[in-house]
């Protein structure tokens, strides 16, 4: 991946390969060949509801993150998972990235957005 283009056109396919999931909104930000940021919003068969924001940098060809947001929501709008760096849980190991799960606070790596359109597409099959 050699720019931002190259970052969003992959999350593109990404999206567009998926089945039963209606995309509410999609919106790309290039700020610099290198930089840009990354709003969706993914309506899934059951409702359920993604909404993701990314700020990425391509640095030595691969996409880094400097801030995400990956929000899963039922269709009544009670959150059912959402990992995210902002810097409010300075107790957990793997800050400032973390995972709430309902009212927990977990520990989590860094995620993309693929393993996330994953995690959700699991969460579906259950």
């Amino acid at each position: 991946m050699t720019d931002i283009g190259d970052h969003f056109r992959e999350l593109q396919l990404l999206i567009s390969g998926l089945t039963g999931v209606e995309v509410e909104k999609y919106e790309e930000h290039l700020l610099t060949e290198s930089r840009g940021n990354l709003r969706i919003r993914l309506r899934f068969s059951d409702d359920s509801l993604l909404e993701t924001s990314e700020a990425i940098q391509i640095i030595n060809n691969n996409s880094q993150r400097i801030s995400y947001r990956y929000h899963y929501q039922s269709c009544t709008g009670n959150l059912i998972f959402r990992y995210d760096d902002a810097p409010h849980h300075p107790e957990i190991n793997t800050y400032p990235h973390h995972k709430h799960i309902f009212d927990k606070i977990l520990d989590s790596p860094q995620p993309d957005i693929k393993a996330v359109i994953r995690e959700v597409n699991e969460h579906l099959m259950k």
